[in-house]
């Protein structure tokens, strides 16, 4: 896949999203579904012709010291990067940050589902046999997810209740996404001025 750039949440909203992305017990066996990843919204996927990033590191992106964004929804994707999701608002700042790396790199955005988190990856074999909805009816029937009008608060809490309606993100992270998902490795992190 390459390198890509991610918008990741605070190290606490981190650890609580982490708690959402625990896999069924009877499922954390599937390979290669369910692998580990830190919770991040893709910013943008380089292709193979960006040579240097010297300009987005060094770059001033105007966002502001942490950028709150708000969960809309959790969806079932089609795909095995978005297999279940956070949907998340579009904020101005968002929809300004996104456009700012895109026009840095020189690249048109391709972006798929913008913005989105992404709560687990599920082999397109085992979605056919129904594992992508088993894990979102986990997590509803669990009353980790709370309807709100148009967002969600989703319940972070390991034994209790910690109720997750908007995070904040503060650093960019450029990733190497070569091979599998495990093996990724970050390999810078910029944080948001």
């Amino acid at each position: 896949m390459g390198l890509s750039l991610w918008l990741v949440p605070s190290p606490a909203d981190s650890e609580r999203l982490k708690r959402l992305m625990i896999p069924p017990t009877a499922s954390s066996t599937l390979a290669p579904s369910y692998p580990t990843f830190e919770p991040h919204i893709t910013l943008a996927s380089l292709p193979p012709t960006v040579s240097s990033l010297d300009f987005i590191l060094s770059s001033n992106l105007h966002v502001g010291a942490a950028i709150p964004l708000t969960c809309d929804g959790v969806e079932v994707g089609d795909h095995y990067f978005r297999s279940v999701y956070i949907a998340v608002g579009l904020s101005p700042v968002l929809r300004d940050l996104h456009s700012q790396v895109h026009q840095k790199l020189g690249i048109p955005p391709k972006t798929p589902k913008f913005p989105h988190m992404s709560l687990c990856y599920i082999s397109d074999g085992d979605a056919a046999a129904g594992e992508r909805d088993r894990f979102y009816q986990g997590l509803q029937h669990t009353g980790k997810i709370r309807n709100e009008g148009s967002s969600v608060s989703l319940n972070c809490g390991g034994f209790g209740e910690d109720w997750l309606s908007t995070f904040y993100c503060q650093e960019i992270w450029l990733v190497s996404c070569e091979g599998p998902v495990e093996s990724w490795v970050v390999q810078q992190k910029i944080p948001l001025k």
